[in-house]
């Protein structure tokens, strides 16, 4: 049985859905477990993921959070995170203690493989396992968190959770205390905070877990990631991809979106309930504006799309959607 955990609150439903069923479908001989933690969750929310498990014979759990908990932790008015970015945390708390481990996944994913190897990872001594972040080796990161930088930096949207260890040293309460004492330091929210509070006792894991989009770029000078074969890992993850994640503001659901696996999010969202829902915009006024004015000089060729700034990931996308395809035979 592999464990898998998903937070978020109402306005993530759809991208819930959409990576669950990715996850059901590229992982369909694997006995999949979902744990959902949300705050207020709709019954029609529940019930429109609890279809997608059913018909993918998956179980699915629902739990509540208290949000009160962490109110006070700071998150912009304009960011595109919310504060279920930081549910995750408590985990280890919510979950039933018989849980020992648990596959964490933000709701900005895709699954596009089996996750048998990912989830057979011994993390027995280590708080868990984690991709590397594109500022891996960034001194001003370490600097700014308080702890030696060649313990590395790592992103939080893929966590093997090692809840025993968890449990045991107090982390939940620990990363608590850090947001709660050093807010302005948590430019990256939670991810800041397990960072600082996890170093050291991270296990690193191959990045074709959690591609991030700066990965993709044909230029990836801007990465701070100084050992060779961590860098190589992340530009040749979409050469094998497991776990897509898309970053940053350039989400699949809005127009703005030049990550190349877009076209593959929309392929899983298609499969799913909300197949006609219309894409939103990203901003509004004179950003959209100048966005729609720089889409048609691109399409003349008067300036450079921004998509070309990416390598082109089209034989995989139809690879893994044959895949699928042949997966699911006439359910399709």
């Amino acid at each position: 049985m592999i464990d898998i955990a998903l937070c978020f609150d109402n306005n993530f439903v759809m991208q819930a859905g959409v990576f669950i069923t990715s996850l059901l479908m590229t992982n369909d001989a694997e006995a999949i477990s979902m744990h959902i933690v949300s705050d207020n969750l709709s019954e029609e929310s529940r019930l429109s993921l609890m279809r997608i498990t059913q018909q993918f014979h998956a179980q699915i759990s629902f739990y509540e959070f208290d949000i009160d908990k962490i109110s006070s932790f700071p998150i912009g008015a304009k960011n595109h995170l919310s504060l279920a970015t930081y549910y995750r945390i408590l985990l280890p708390e919510i979950v039933p203690p018989a849980l020992h481990k648990v596959l964490y996944v933000d709701c900005d994913m895709l699954a596009v493989d089996s996750l048998e190897e990912l989830w057979n990872t011994d993390v027995s001594s280590y708080s868990c396992a984690a991709c590397a972040d594109m500022f891996y080796d960034d001194q001003s990161i370490g600097a700014r968190l308080g702890y030696d930088i060649r313990m590395h930096y790592f992103n939080a949207g893929m966590l093997l959770l090692n809840l025993d260890w968890w449990r045991k040293n107090n982390v939940s309460e620990k990363i608590i205390t850090y947001i709660s004492t050093f807010p302005e330091k948590c430019h990256a929210h939670d991810q800041d905070a397990l960072n600082a509070v996890l170093h050291g006792t991270i296990r690193r894991v191959s990045a074709r877990y959690n591609i991030q989009l700066d990965f993709l770029k044909k230029n990836y000078s801007n990465m701070v990631i100084a050992d060779t074969e961590v860098l190589h890992d992340a530009v040749t993850s979409w050469k094998n991809p497991c776990i897509i994640h898309f970053t940053g503001p350039s989400k699949p659901w809005k127009y703005q979106c030049f990550n190349p696996f877009e076209p593959l999010w929309h392929f899983f969202q298609n499969m799913t309930q909300w197949r006609n829902l219309p894409k939103e915009h990203e901003f509004g006024g004179w950003k959209l504006l100048k966005w729609k004015i720089k889409n048609v000089f691109s399409a003349c060729n008067i300036v450079r799309s921004r998509t070309n700034e990416y390598i082109s990931v089209s034989d995989k996308i139809i690879r893994i959607e044959n895949t699928c395809k042949m997966r699911m035979g006439d359910a399709l």
